[in-house]
């Protein structure tokens, strides 16, 4: 089980990097890498938190419970990324203040 998660890991980092790279290479257009990187790392995460609580209960000294307050802040970035990236994707310009509060 720590395999998959070692391997969700690293998926979930390779979808923040997808995110992070995407929003910095396109500035005028919305690269639609950066929604697929997005549901990459939305994916991932879920499946991180899910997988953290057997492995807690297999050892609860090396794995602590996952802090939910953390996780529920992030969901709520990454919501507001693919929010933001979904009507940025319909309109022909990319606003400079929708790419500022994605980066942000």
């Amino acid at each position: 089980m720590e395999i998959g998660r070692d391997v969700l890991l690293i998926l979930h980092f390779i979808g923040l990097a997808g995110i992070l790279g995407g929003l910095l290479a396109s500035q005028k257009k919305l690269n639609p890498g950066v929604l697929h990187s997005g549901y990459l790392s939305l994916v991932t995460g879920i499946a991180l938190v899910g997988i953290r609580y057997p492995l807690h209960d297999s050892n609860p000294t090396e794995w602590a419970l996952p802090d939910n307050a953390k996780i529920t802040v992030k969901l709520l970035i990454l919501l507001t990324i693919l929010i933001l990236g979904f009507t940025a994707k319909k309109k022909d310009a990319f606003p400079k203040n929708t790419w500022l509060a994605m980066v942000l």
